[in-house]
């Protein structure tokens, strides 16, 4: 399946049952008050390059900030988790609730939650060092969440084997990952846009966990082409 056509499936499948979408959303919204809380109201909705695209962390003292991200990549692992669970019983069943989803992710919450801390301290250190490494850590990991609901493996061993899909694969997952990073810009264009007030903050922070949740699913969906090739 080509990349486009991988793109177009993620939103159709969201289309069928947009509850796939509500973990994220939720998640994004309580982990950017949450950075509100910790760093202080004034900081979410001032300043240019004062707020991430994922989750609608807020600026402050860097290893504030550092820590917000990481407790972000935490439970955005868990929502994942959820993302791809709901996805599966959507194509199995044609609908699904966020009960499934919960229960599932749940039962490989150790997981989820270890390989989401673990990728979360590597990006953080990636983007520390000129921000390429970061962004090359996010992608040859993109499959981990995935694979760790798919075929319940360690956090570990999903790491692994998320590398070893993508480097078999580089000039495909390349392309799928580029086509993220560029909806990702949308997401941030549209978070600068309504930052202007507490109302636009947390537009801005749905638009982040509908972006996360969609990443979710074109992961699962690429992951089910490429994952029986390797």
């Amino acid at each position: 399946m080509s990349v486009g056509r991988i793109l177009k499936k993620g939103l159709e499948i969201i289309r069928k049952d947009p509850v796939i979408i509500a973990p994220s959303i939720l998640v994004s919204i309580a982990s950017g008050l949450l950075s509100v809380l910790v760093i202080g109201g004034h900081a979410a909705i001032t300043g240019p390059g004062e707020m991430d695209e994922i989750g609608g962390r807020v600026a402050g003292p860097m290893y504030v900030k550092s820590f917000m991200a990481i407790v972000g990549w935490i439970l955005h692992s868990f929502a994942q988790g959820m993302v791809v669970s709901m996805v599966v019983e959507v194509e199995d069943k044609g609908r699904t609730s966020l009960g499934h989803g919960f229960s599932s992710a749940k039962k490989r919450a150790g997981s989820l939650l270890f390989a989401g801390f673990a990728v979360g301290i590597l990006i953080m250190i990636g983007f520390m060092l000129f921000f390429i490494p970061g962004i090359l850590v996010a992608y040859i990991f993109l499959f981990t969440f995935v694979i760790i609901m798919l075929e319940e493996s360690s956090p570990i061993d999903a790491m692994k084997r998320s590398v070893q899909v993508v480097r078999s694969n580089l000039s495909y997952t390349f392309a799928l990952f580029a086509s993220i990073i560029g909806v990702g810009l949308l997401a941030v264009v549209v978070n600068i846009l309504f930052r202007v007030s507490i109302i636009g903050l947390l537009v801005g922070m749905a638009v982040s966990g509908v972006y996360m949740a969609y990443t979710g699913v074109v992961a699962l969906k690429a992951y089910q082409e490429l994952g029986k090739k390797v």
